[in-house]
């Protein structure tokens, strides 16, 4: 889904009973305004839990940021886990000087948030 653009792009998959969204390239302001309507109705159509991978994301900033929460708070109204898959040492930091560390469940591979609960919890 929206593999078109240049820049960036996400992917949206069922595996184990969650919906995965594969981001990649830049997510930032120009990503925010682009893949809002599609992630909004992806994180607010699905009956499963999320796992926002970010493997395949080579930069992020606030616009990036604000469509991760964004995501998030969609699928907290319907009461369904939420786990960010972030390798990346520099976008943890992003996260954690954001204040974001604590509002996701983070994992840092995809297997690794795959076995996780919709509470952080290993299933």
């Amino acid at each position: 889904m929206l593999e078109d653009h240049a820049a960036f792009g996400l992917r949206a998959d069922v595996r184990q009973e969650r919906m995965i969204i594969a981001f990649w390239g830049e997510l930032d302001i120009l990503a925010d305004e682009v893949l809002a309507a599609p992630l909004a109705r992806l994180a607010r159509e699905s009956r499963r839990d999320l796992v926002l991978d970010l493997s395949a994301v080579t930069f992020l900033d606030c616009g990036g940021l604000t469509l991760l929460c964004r995501a998030r708070d969609a699928a907290r109204r319907r009461e369904a886990g939420v786990v960010l898959v972030v390798d990346n040492p520099f976008f943890r930091k992003v996260l954690r000087l954001a204040g974001l560390m604590s509002t996701f469940e983070i994992a840092g591979d995809l297997e690794t948030a795959l076995m996780t609960g919709a509470e952080g919890s290993p299933v």
